[in-house]
């Protein structure tokens, strides 16, 4: 239970404290939850949806969806996903590139690329069909939350001091990956069948390519990198769905 509040805690804006000081070592077990708090947030984004759809067009419900998406866990991925990008951008080193992404102000290739992020995930929402809308949006931030935990397993911290991220890749072990990713593929099978076990795979697939090039590039990861891991899956996830629903 207490790796589950933590998780709940690290990853959303739920009112959840532990009063105790917190353990590094539970903190970075607590990956096992990830997916389990993401099914939290999909049960939030279903109820939304349901409700705007009720009232609103479906574009504007689409909107607010998305919109919910962000404020269940204040943003605090895609912040994480356009310091990435700056630091990729605009450093030539390994130490140039942790620098940029240590900074708390934003560039102007992390404003366009969060502008190009958030319009991808409005436009993939919005095209799907109404029978299978729900399901993609459950298990939107569950498949979200899962992929920052094989990441944090096959990954180094990247800093020589210590970060948020690193309990994650120095207390996930085999025992968390794996139930985490059981709980993930078994949400996609569930609800999709054949293809949700593809779609696990594919990003599972992409998720290893993604630790190795954030390995060559910072030479690790950071609390930053699994922020910009979590986004650019789920936005990958609903291109997925879009393409393989809408044909």
């Amino acid at each position: 239970m207490k790796g589950f509040i933590y998780a709940l805690q690290l990853l959303t804006i739920i009112p959840i404290k532990i009063k105790d000081a917190v353990d590094e070592r539970d903190l970075g077990k607590s990956t096992a939850f990830f997916p389990l708090v993401g099914a939290v947030q999909g049960v939030i984004l279903v109820g939304a949806n349901l409700l705007f759809s009720k009232f609103l067009p479906h574009d504007i419900a689409s909107c607010l969806v998305l919109l919910i998406l962000i404020l269940t866990n204040g943003g605090f991925h895609l912040d994480g996903f356009a310091d990435t990008i700056d630091g990729l951008a605009g450093g030539n080193t390994k130490e140039e590139r942790l620098d940029i992404m240590k900074d708390s102000r934003i560039g102007a290739i992390g404003v366009v690329a969060l502008i190009l992020l958030l319009l991808t995930k409005f436009l993939a929402i919005n095209s799907l069909q109404a029978e299978i809308k729900n399901y993609i949006l459950f298990l939107l931030p569950v498949i979200g939350r899962w992929s920052m935990v094989p990441m944090a397993y096959w990954a180094n911290y990247a800093r020589p001091t210590g970060g948020l991220g690193r309990a994650f890749t120095e207390y996930t072990g085999l025992k968390q990956l794996l139930l985490a990713s059981f709980f993930a593929l078994l949400s996609s099978v569930i609800f999709m069948k054949q293809a949700g076990a593809a779609y696990f795979i594919v990003l599972l697939i992409l998720t290893y390519l993604t630790t190795l090039y954030f390995r060559k590039k910072l030479g690790g990861v950071t609390g930053d990198v699994f922020g910009f891991q979590s986004e650019i899956t789920e936005v990958i996830f609903l291109i997925l769905a879009s393409i393989s629903f809408n044909m």
